[in-house]
């Protein structure tokens, strides 16, 4: 019997993707054993190793742009712009206190430790603080303290963890690239961002053409939301970038390095690119979207896929 496992890369808001890919999986009769995530892949891996990913799904369906914004705890005092207390203790209150050990599948929370760099399998212990801990934004989220330890995002170190699911016994391995759909290839010539002439980086949300944003959408944009914050708390007539938008970028196209060389040496037998490249980083209230691309990327590989377990 073929044992699956899946990892689920990093991505912020695009990582709603992965509740579609997990559902078109299962449309296909296929169940992953065994699961490992990175950042938001952890979030949505650990719900779906607790049996918890319908709950998750209608959470997220119904946030909107106040939500968002009332569950951003500005904290500038434990290292990030937010501390992450509000939202991590909602998905407590939907998940549930459980420990990794007594999850429904092996689960493994990737994340790095703050001050040696290393790469960390959270596969024990509270199952919400291992999470928090995957998905700590350098700069944006307060470092999780777990024990003598910091940790910060996974996908400094590890993207897509591919090898941990490898370690978790896995014969087949399926992973989700948010970021690898061709659009989104920051060494593309032809895709390469450019500031406007206030200095501020294009919003990928708000350059879609298929929703068209009026000024109060515009205001109400999570992304709009944080670059006055950072303007009202650093104030500063030279500012050129905003401070969001510097720690979005350069976190993605460090994550975009370490996966081309991570993917080079350890690849999947599957890889799914759900086409997520026109919702942005703070865009957590379009997980309808996200969540249709990442079943839209499963069908059309189906024949792929359907192959495989052949």
């Amino acid at each position: 019997m073929v044992k699956i496992g899946i990892a689920l890369g990093s991505g912020s808001a695009k990582g709603w993707a992965h509740i579609g890919v997990l559902q078109g999986l299962a449309e296909l009769g296929i169940k992953p054993e065994v699961v490992a995530g990175s950042s938001i892949g952890a979030f949505v891996g650990a719900a779906y190793a607790c049996d918890k990913l319908t709950p998750l799904t209608d959470w997220v369906n119904g946030f909107s742009q106040w939500d968002l914004m009332t569950m951003m705890d500005i904290s500038l005092r434990k290292g990030g712009l937010l501390s992450g207390d509000k939202v991590f203790e909602q998905a407590r209150t939907m998940i549930g206190d459980c420990k990794i050990e007594e999850l429904k599948y092996p689960f493994i929370a990737v994340a790095t430790d703050l001050y040696s760099g290393k790469e960390v399998w959270l596969r024990r212990g509270d199952l919400q603080d291992a999470v928090r801990a995957s998905c700590s934004i350098p700069g944006l989220m307060a470092p999780k303290r777990i024990g003598d330890n910091y940790y910060i995002d996974g996908a400094v170190v590890n993207p897509i963890p591919v090898n941990v699911c490898r370690h978790l016994g896995a014969d087949l391995v399926i992973a989700v690239d948010l970021n690898g759909y061709p659009e989104n290839n920051l060494d593309s010539n032809d895709t390469s961002e450019r500031a406007s002439d206030d200095g501020s980086l294009p919003n990928k949300a708000d350059a879609s053409t298929d929703k068209p944003l009026n000024l109060k959408g515009l205001i109400t944009q999570s992304k709009q939301y944080f670059t006055d914050l950072s303007e009202r708390l650093m104030p500063s007539s030279t500012m050129q970038l905003n401070m969001f938008a510097v720690m979005s970028s350069a976190l993605e196209i460090l994550e975009n390095r370490q996966k081309k060389s991570r993917l080079a040496g350890e690849p999947p037998d599957i890889l799914i690119l759900p086409k997520v490249s026109h919702i942005g980083s703070m865009d957590f209230n379009r997980a309808p979207e996200a969540i249709q691309a990442g079943y839209d990327a499963v069908m059309k590989i189906r024949h792929v896929i359907e192959a495989e377990f052949k």
